[in-house]
C-alpha cells in the first residue's frame, strides 16, 4: 500500500489520534472518538493501518515517540508565535538577491529560520504554514488579498472571503480558490501541489496558464514553462514536524533533510537509491542521521557538526 493513494488529510488525522492514543491519560470517551473517527471511513482506517506500519517498522530503534514529536512541534509553534497578540509578525529580513524580483521589495511580514516550522492566521481566517527558511508578505487591503514568496515553502488553507488571493513568486501567480494546497521556491522554478479545492497558475513571462485539481501539481520556470508533477511535493509531513519516507530515495531524503540542518550535509552517489520507509522528527535531524546509520548499510561521520558526510558501511 502507497502512502501517495492515502489523503493527506487522513493522514495527518491518522498521525495526531496515534499521538493522543499513546499519551498517558487517554480517556474511554477519546477512545470512542476515535473508533467513531476510524469507521467513518475507509481512507480513515488504512491511514490509520499505514501509521501502525511506520510505527512498527522503526520500533526496533529507540526514537521518539509520535506524541513527543508532536508536542515538540506545538511547543515551538506556540513560543513562535507567543507575544503576538492574535496579530501578524512584523519583521524584516534579507533577501537573496535574485529573489528581490520586484524593485524595492526588501522586507517580509512572515519568516521562519533554517529549521524552524512557522503556523499563522492571516488578517482573513485563512491558515498558513511556512516550512524551514521561508519568508513571505502579506498585503490584504478592502479589494484584494496578496502574499509574495520570497523564499522556501509556504502552505495555505484559504477562508471564505469575497476579495480576490493569490501568491506571487518570482516566476508567476498562483490564484487558489477556495482550497489547501502548497507552494515552494526551488531550482529557480516554482513548484505548486493542490491537495484540495482548484488552483490557477500562471507564468510571468509568457501566457502559461493551467488550473490545477486535487492531486494534482506542476512546476513553472522562469521561461514560463509549466511541467506536470505528482501532487505532493517533497515532504508532505512537514507542518507536523515530520520528514515521510514510503519507499523513497535516501540521496532525496538527504537533499531534503538539509534544508533543515546549518552547514553541508554530503553523501555518497554510492548510497543515493538506498530505499527507505519511516517518519522522522524533523526537531532533531542527529537523531535523524543516527536512525538511518542504525537501519541502513551506510556510516555517518561528522567532520565537525557543522559537515557531515554519508557513506556506504565498509564491509
Amino acid at each position: 500500500m502507497s502512502g501517495m493513494d492515502i489523503p493527506e488529510p487522513a493522514l495527518e488525522q491518522a498521525a495526531r489520534w496515534f499521538a493522543l492514543l499513546g499519551g498517558d491519560h487517554v480517556t474511554e470517551q477519546q477512545k470512542r472518538r476515535w473508533l467513531q473517527w476510524l469507521d467513518a471511513n475507509v481512507d480513515h482506517r488504512r491511514a490509520w493501518e499505514k501509521v501502525e506500519h511506520v510505527d512498527q517498522a522503526f520500533r526496533a530503534v529507540p526514537v521518539k515517540s509520535a506524541d513527543s514529536i508532536l508536542s515538540a512541534a506545538e511547543r515551538r509553534r506556540r513560543r513562535f508565535l507567543q507575544g503576538l497578540g492574535g496579530a501578524l509578525l512584523l519583521a524584516p529580513v534579507a533577501i537573496p538577491g535574485w529573489l528581490a524580483w520586484q524593485a524595492g521589495l526588501g522586507r517580509s511580514d512572515l519568516s521562519t529560520a533554517r529549521g524552524e516550522i512557522g503556523e499563522f492566521t492571516l488578517p482573513d481566517g485563512g491558515r498558513l504554514w511556512l516550512n524551514t527558511d521561508s519568508a513571505v508578505a502579506v498585503r490584504f487591503d478592502d479589494r484584494q488579498r496578496r502574499l509574495r514568496l520570497f523564499r522556501g515553502e509556504l502552505y495555505l488553507r484559504t477562508a471564505h472571503d469575497p476579495r480576490p488571493l493569490w501568491i506571487d513568486t518570482p516566476e508567476g501567480r498562483v490564484s487558489p480558490l477556495g482550497t489547501a494546497f502548497g507552494v515552494r521556491l526551488a531550482d529557480r522554478r516554482t513548484w505548486v501541489s493542490v491537495d484540495q479545492g482548484r488552483v490557477r497558475v500562471q507564468a510571468r513571462q509568457g501566457d502559461a496558464d493551467a488550473t490545477l485539481g486535487p492531486g494534482e501539481g506542476t512546476r513553472l520556470d522562469g521561461n514560463g514553462h509549466l511541467s506536470p508533477l505528482p501532487g505532493a511535493l517533497s515532504n508532505p509531513g512537514w507542518r507536523q514536524g515530520q520528514l515521510l519516507a514510503d519507499g523513497r530515495r535516501l540521496g532525496d531524503l538527504l537533499d531534503e533533510l538539509g534544508r533543515y540542518r546549518h552547514g553541508w550535509l554530503r553523501y555518497d552517489p554510492a548510497v543515493a537509491d538506498l530505499r527507505l520507509t519511516g517518519a522522522f522528527p524533523l526537531a532533531d535531524t542527529d537523531r535523524i542521521l543516527d536512525l538511518l546509520e542504525a537501519s541502513l548499510p551506510v556510516t555517518v561521520t561528522r567532520v565537525t557538526p557543522w559537515w557531515v558526510t554519508v557513506t556506504p558501511r565498509p564491509h
